[in-house]
């Protein structure tokens, strides 16, 4: 059964939520239209992970990633989880981290090694989307977040968070 827009979106990020779950992690999902977050993954000592969720009726995910995340700097998700239904009887994940969504996107884009910046103006006027069979070495990697989660919080210097993307000080 192909699911409309909606449901399909409103499943993937229960999907996600619920293998989180399983993982021994706390998942909530975040509702509305003007959202800056699909899923909040915390561990046990409250480590938070923001997780962006995409999910396909086919083996194809669009992600408008170089769309909305134009510089290296804009606030963005920790974790990818791209989500395929696209057989009735069988469901594939496939999570990256936001760096390694990067590199899977500039590489289906271009196939060339530019800068960040180099491959948002390229694309600018397109949508970005990913191939499952691009994807397989991150198939079921839900390792990934369970360590973000479960780490003792000293890996977030690194990246932009919502007070440090914004904040002018």
């Amino acid at each position: 059964m192909v699911l409309d827009k909606y449901h399909l979106n409103l499943a993937g990020e229960y999907r996600v939520a619920s293998e989180l779950f399983k993982r021994g992690l706390f998942a909530t999902i975040t509702y509305g239209n003007k959202k800056g977050a699909d899923i909040y993954a915390i561990g046990p000592n409250r480590q938070t992970a923001v997780v962006e969720v995409k999910a396909s009726n086919s083996s194809r995910f669009v992600t408008g990633f170089y769309q909305k995340y134009v510089d290296e700097m804009t606030e963005h998700p920790d974790f990818w989880v791209l989500c395929s239904f696209w057989r009735e009887d069988h469901e594939e994940f496939y999570v990256l981290s936001h760096a390694e969504m990067a590199r899977a996107q500039s590489a289906r884009n271009l196939g060339e090694a530019l800068t960040w910046v180099e491959n948002a103006e390229k694309v600018k006027a397109g949508v970005d989307n990913v191939l499952a069979k691009d994807l397989q070495d991150y198939k079921s990697a839900w390792n990934k977040i369970v360590a973000w989660c479960t780490a003792d919080g000293s890996h977030r210097a690194a990246r932009p968070t919502r007070r440090s993307a914004t904040s002018k000080s």
